[in-house]
């Protein structure tokens, strides 16, 4: 199949690139600009750089050409949520009846979920930072089936691997506090996937929903390895990773000030179920859980100096 993939340089994007070349899809991927090393890194892969931005519609023409779309970029910025609903549009509008489009939402769009596993048909309480998820959710649904496209929306759970995502970023935070701050008591649960399992999972979903499987086509999954791990444990694996003396519980309060809404999003509560996922889409995850690989990363010492 032919795809056009956005944020192929990103943390997700990347694996999703790995697992498309590897099933034998050619793939095309948006970038601001060729020389830099994440883009050099796709090409050598054997993808086909395209030149752009989300913000500018005009970047998604190329999509007319394509079998499938997985849309996993963001700004990342205020201007995320204008953004994603422009450029999904964008892409949405080019597509030709009976492609197939993969959308990246995740699972903070439930929000605390006080204990009982969110399924698919939970209600929605987003935390403030993807507040305006659920809407472009529903936009790209809707769109998609006005125009005969196979849309799938995929809700990852934290992602983890290779070092990246926001584990990472804990990590990184360690070379300015001299610990491993968690916001919150700790007492809160985190729900997760291996980005090489959630990778494969977009595979799947869009070649099915490009198959026509109505079982996949127009629906929701969450991407989800683990329910739900106790933060608290995560910022001990982080800590005897790094090889730091303590973990700094780090009242949300204070962390608003310095983290803004994101704060908020790392003090959520939640446990999730991909039993869903699991079921319709064959998934099943293989790589190691949450805390095995964080324990295991001896690259997050090297990278913090300790």
């Amino acid at each position: 199949m032919e795809l056009f993939i956005t944020g192929g340089t990103g943390y997700i994007g990347q694996a999703v690139a790995r697992s498309a070349i590897g099933r034998g899809h050619q793939v095309t991927a948006l970038v601001r600009e060729e020389t830099s090393a994440s883009a050099i890194a796709l090409a050598r892969l054997g993808v086909k750089l395209h030149v752009g931005d989300l913000r500018e519609p005009r970047s998604f023409a190329a999509t007319a050409a394509a079998d499938g779309v997985m849309h996993m970029a963001s700004t990342n910025d205020a201007s995320a949520a204008a953004a994603d609903a422009t450029a999904t549009e964008a892409m949405l509008s080019h597509l030709r009846p009976g492609a197939a489009f993969v959308y990246t939402s995740g699972t903070w769009v439930y929000g605390n979920t006080e204990g009982e596993p969110a399924t698919e048909a939970s209600a929605l309480n987003p935390t403030p930072l993807i507040a305006w998820r659920p809407a472009v959710e529903q936009q790209v649904l809707a769109l998609a089936a006005r125009r005969s496209i196979a849309a799938v929306i995929l809700r990852p759970a934290m992602v983890h691997g290779h070092g990246g995502g926001v584990f990472g970023m804990l990590a990184g935070l360690v070379r300015q506090t001299g610990s491993v701050r968690v916001v919150g008591d700790g007492r809160n649960h985190w729900p997760a996937v291996h980005v090489d399992d959630l990778a494969t999972a977009y595979l799947i979903a869009l070649e099915r929903a490009a198959s026509g499987d109505g079982r996949v086509a127009g629906h929701i999954f969450n991407v989800v390895a683990e329910n739900a791990i106790p933060v608290a444990e995560i910022g001990e694996a982080i800590r005897a990773s790094v090889g730091v003396d303590r973990v700094e519980f780090w009242p949300l309060d204070d962390a608003r000030k310095s983290l803004g809404p994101f704060a908020d999003a790392l003090a959520i509560d939640q446990t999730v179920s991909g039993d869903h996922a699991r079921r319709v889409l064959a998934w099943e995850p293989y790589g190691p859980g949450l805390i095995a690989d964080l324990s295991g990363q001896e690259h997050f010492r090297q990278s913090n100096g300790a």
